[in-house]
């Protein structure tokens, strides 16, 4: 038996309704796998440091740094000692033990704010002696801990979490999708709706959201004085500023301000 469908010819005027619901289902159809598709290709490389190479972010060996940082605080040369490891650091792949060590060489130097920051960037390190120090670091400064409020401070606190979530949400999406499950197409489609619009939300909130900071000078604002090693979430003002969240009125000069995790 011949399954195949007559070619019926119509006039622009007259289409037969048989073949415009096909079309449709067809475009619809390529829609649905597009949408999907397209969010997954982005996700590859959501961020700049994950995909050091293609944003032309220097390659730096973080290891060799390390080893020589290690050899020269031995010797006593603790100044040369934090050059090296300083050379080594990569916001692309943090290396985090040279960043704790990094942090123990500035404490030793009585340079308590900057070894704050560097704690804090090691916060992956599973040294054991990283909370104790930090904790006596902060302790001799007398520094504050200010956290970021309201819901824009939430999602900052968890753009990355979010970010992560909707890729893999997407890849779900996408999957389903191209493995033509049961799962009705418009479910899927607003999986992927969903995913696209968190992920447009982290990075939004990555971009131009509060993030997380500490303050290496004094901080002299018309809301009260920000002791060095404060750690605050701040956000990029007009002349290269930083606004302290939390805090009217609050503004500090970007040599006072240096953020946990740069700007990617």
């Amino acid at each position: 038996m011949n399954n195949t469908a007559p070619i019926v010819a119509s006039s622009p005027g007259n289409r037969h309704p048989s073949l415009s619901r096909v079309q449709q289902r067809t475009l619809g159809s390529s829609w649905a796998r597009l949408i999907p598709l397209c969010l997954a290709v982005v996700s590859l490389c959501p961020v700049a440091t994950l995909c050091p190479a293609a944003f032309g972010q220097p390659i730096v060996d973080s290891q060799a740094a390390l080893n020589e940082g290690n050899r020269l605080f031995r010797e006593g040369q603790v100044e040369a000692a934090v050059t090296s490891y300083i050379e080594g650091y990569s916001a692309a792949a943090p290396h985090p033990t040279l960043l704790y060590n990094l942090g123990t060489a500035l404490h030793h130097l009585d340079r308590l704010p900057e070894a704050i920051l560097w704690y804090r960037r090691a916060a992956t390190s599973d040294d054991p002696w990283l909370e104790e120090n930090l904790w006596l670091a902060r302790r001799s400064l007398g520094s504050q801990i200010l956290p970021a409020a309201g819901i824009i401070g939430w999602l900052s606190r968890h753009d990355q979490a979010i970010a992560l979530f909707a890729i893999g949400l997407s890849w779900i999406v996408f999957f389903l999708l191209i493995t033509n499950s049961r799962f009705p197409r418009w479910l899927l489609i607003a999986g992927a709706a969903l995913a696209m619009t968190l992920y447009g939300l982290a990075m939004f909130s990555e971009r131009w959201g509060p993030q997380p900071a500490i303050v290496l000078e004094d901080c002299l604002t018309a809301a009260g004085d920000l002791p060095a090693g404060t750690e605050a979430w701040v956000r990029r003002t007009t002349g290269d500023r930083w606004s302290i969240s939390g805090v009217n009125g609050a503004v500090c000069p970007p040599e006072a301000v240096e953020l946990v995790f740069p700007s990617r």
